[in-house]
């Protein structure tokens, strides 16, 4: 998403993003769940606007592969487990 890890803890916390809270430091994330909810974030740019350089989110390529997933959450867990 292009955001950085402590972005995606503070979204979890304010309850912003989607999530499963496992215990107290674990969390799990479905795809669909972030996918439904990154396409609900974004923005269309109107036919005037687009030719100017705007940043405007887009939902991302739903070729997730499983792989990614699981390193992803590896990562997570080893930084939870850190602390």
């Amino acid at each position: 998403m292009g955001v950085t890890k402590a972005t995606i803890y503070y979204w979890t916390s304010q309850k912003k993003i989607p999530h499963i809270k496992l215990t107290k430091r674990l969390l799990r994330f479905r795809e669909k769940k972030i996918m439904d909810w990154l396409s609900q974030k974004s923005v269309v740019a109107d036919a005037p606007e687009a030719g100017k350089r705007n940043r405007y989110y887009a939902r991302p390529s739903s070729s997730i592969s499983d792989d990614s997933i699981e390193r992803i959450i590896r990562e997570a867990r080893e930084e939870v487990l850190k602390r």
